[in-house]
């Protein structure tokens, strides 16, 4: 995401796996926000789809980063948060990760 010119913030809330990916342009603005889910099932992997969530995530963050530029004058922010460990333990406060979002959602894979 760092290449695509997002300011990215590994280990995000102290988790060693999870980060989070910001693109801000102007001043204020809303902000969008985007669950990338990325865990894997033990002894499965990615049996159930997390991994094309994940790369869903970073590709809705893209089209919106550039939906945004296509829009110069207007201001906004887009976070793309990078969430391990829902079939388990969610690990994250839903309070906590989408602090400061006005909007979030996610994909799903069927």
């Amino acid at each position: 995401m760092a290449a695509q010119g997002f300011r990215v913030t590994k280990h995000y809330l102290g988790l060693s796996t999870a980060w989070r990916a910001e693109y801000t342009q102007g001043t204020g603005g809303r902000v969008i926000g985007i669950n990338a889910e990325m865990d894997a099932l033990p002894a499965i992997g990615h049996g159930c789809g997390h991994n094309l969530i994940a790369i869903s995530g970073v590709g809705v963050a893209i089209a919106l980063k550039a939906a945004l530029q296509a829009r110069p004058h207007t201001s906004g922010k887009i976070v793309l948060l990078g969430t391990p460990g829902n079939e388990f333990s969610f690990e994250f406060s839903p309070i906590a990760i989408f602090d400061g979002v006005d909007s979030s959602g996610r994909s799903w894979w069927w």
